[in-house]
This record gives C-alpha cells, structure tokens and sequence, in this order.
C-alpha cells in the first residue's frame, strides 16, 4: 500500500526525458512584448518581438516539413512491412478443393441444423 502512495504524483510517466528522442523538439513561440508608456521602448521592443516570431515562424514551419516527412517515412515502412507479409501469402500454392455437388448439399444441410451461436457475454 506504502509503494502506491509514493506514485501518486508522478502517473503520467517519468520525469526524465528520453535519451534520444524520436520527435523534435517544437519550438517555442516568443512573447509578446507588454505595452509601456514609452513610445521609443515600445516600438524598439515590438519590432525586437517581430524579428522573433518571424524566426520561430521559419523554425515551426521547418518543424511541420519534418513531421510531415516522418509521417510519410512511418507509413512507407508499413507499407513496406505488410508488403513483405503479403508477398509469401501471395506465393504459397493454394490447395485445389474439388468437392462434388452432392458433398456441398450435404454440408449445407449440415450447417442448416446447427443450433446458432450465443453471444459471448463479459
């Protein structure tokens, strides 16, 4: 009981991050600059913001191209994955069945008197 009291605050997973990460970091959007009285700071500290975001929207825009790519790059692999699970199956000679009619009637026939299946219940 002891060992479950002293998890509570970290549920959602360790603290520590990954050592290599998958995914790039994303990039932080500058703030805002605040409004202040003076014209000259303001707008000295407006258009500092401005060169900013301009650089965080190059760097989000470059951060959007490589999740883009990375998805393309997942999907081509599993596409590649079930191609290659595909093609076996493709390749493996399947047994010729030849049933006569009157085989077929009597399966059928069979399949008719079979009470029907009760659904699982859980």
């Amino acid at each position: 009981a002891n060992s479950v009291d002293t998890r509570k605050f970290w549920v959602h997973g360790p603290s520590m991050p990954k050592a290599s990460p998958s995914k790039a970091p994303l990039p932080k959007k500058p703030r805002e600059p605040k409004k202040v009285k003076d014209v000259a700071l303001n707008t000295m500290r407006v258009a500092n913001y401005q060169a900013k975001l301009a650089v965080y929207e190059e760097e989000m825009a470059a951060y959007k191209e490589g999740q883009r790519e990375r998805k393309a790059d997942k999907r081509s692999a599993k596409q590649r994955l079930s191609a290659s699970d595909a093609e076996p199956a493709a390749k493996r000679p399947t047994p010729a069945r030849r049933e006569t009619p009157e085989a077929c009637a009597a399966g059928s026939a069979e399949a008719a008197r079979a009470p029907p299946a009760k659904p699982l219940r859980r």
